[in-house]
């Protein structure tokens, strides 16, 4: 099961998966493959808001099976919409959440 929890400590917002879909087998887990899309999509958004000067504080950002963090302090003037981006995500999350509950869990 993949385990995806937001946080917003302070300024900081945070994205952490854990664990595996096993939905199917490795190369053929659809719901792995959609967790991890969104995970890039998420990371690829911070990445370029490090570049623009738009971050506090540099990004930590590790992408590794089974173990993802993407974590970042925005800038004061982009909070708001950095915010946004990381509530697409999450929305994103509780949808597969609803449509394969036995193979991911958003955590409170």
């Amino acid at each position: 099961m993949i385990k995806v929890t937001f946080t917003e400590r302070g300024s900081i917002l945070s994205l952490r998966l854990e664990g595996h879909a096993g939905y199917a087998e490795i190369g053929k887990d659809i719901v792995c493959a959609s967790a991890s899309i969104l995970a890039y999509t998420l990371a690829q958004f911070v990445m370029e808001a490090e570049h623009k000067g738009d971050l506090a504080s540099p990004a930590e950002i590790r992408l590794d099976s089974g173990d993802t963090l993407i974590s970042c302090e925005p800038a004061d003037d982009t909070w708001l919409g950095m915010q946004n981006i990381y509530l697409f995500a999450k929305m994103g999350y509780a949808l597969l959440e609803h449509n394969y509950p036995q193979h991911v869990r958003l955590m409170p």
